[in-house]
């Protein structure tokens, strides 16, 4: 490779390296309240230790940059903090409209392992994946293809809690925590639109949070 080759390499390298910096990708993250949604976002800010959630996150917060880096590969994010409520679900999709959401975490706990009766989660993700699904926005504008979302994760947070209580010899992401939510992966899948299984201690774990975000980007 001749020197000036090499000197073009690394301006392009120079390049992607910078725009991956200051181009902020948006990430949608929902879910239901006392999921852990505040600390993910706290955790996506600063890497380690993360301030005790007191309070319910109320409607929808301003979005705010956040870097990450993980292995050398530096992103930057772009999400906001929302309420979990029935009532601010509209909240979302306003959310993911306006800010051209690229990539969308539904974030879930085991509380409905420890409580089959517990359909919190279930109806949330029947909201939400149909209104993602759907070809038209909450307020009836017809959807752009640009308007969908890159794919769609399905985070259970708070591994280290629930990890060794429902411990299964399976593949992670055949674990029974998944299976409420699999006829709206395929409602999704049907649609072009990836879905991405993964679990995640957002408090204790801040390599686990990165990794998770890493990985959409680059796979989808």
């Amino acid at each position: 490779m001749s020197v000036l080759a090499g000197f073009a390499v690394v301006c392009i390298e120079a390049t992607v390296a910078f725009y991956k910096k200051v181009h902020a990708i948006n990430f949608g993250i929902y879910g239901a309240t006392m999921v852990g949604k505040t600390t993910l976002h706290h955790q996506l800010r600063t890497r380690g230790e993360v301030p005790e959630i007191r309070e319910r996150t109320v409607g929808r917060q301003r979005a705010s940059r956040k870097t990450i880096k993980l292995d050398g590969d530096t992103h930057t994010l772009k999400t906001a903090d929302m309420g979990g409520e029935a009532i601010y679900w509209r909240e979302w999709m306003q959310d993911m409209k306006s800010r051209k959401v690229k990539y969308v975490i539904f974030v879930i706990d085991h509380r409905h392992l420890d409580s089959p009766s517990n359909l919190e989660h279930h109806l949330e993700w029947k909201f939400l994946d149909d209104a993602i699904c759907s070809r038209n926005w909450p307020n009836g504008k017809k959807k752009k293809n640009t308007d969908y979302p890159l794919a769609v994760g399905i985070w259970a947070n708070k591994y280290d809690i629930w990890g060794d209580k429902y411990k299964e010899e399976v593949d992670i992401s055949n674990h029974s925590i998944f299976a409420p939510f699999k006829y709206g992966m395929q409602q999704l899948n049907d649609r072009g639109i990836p879905t991405y299984k993964y679990i995640v201690s957002a408090k204790s774990q801040p390599e686990m949070v990165y990794r998770g975000v890493t990985t959409m980007i680059k796979d989808y």
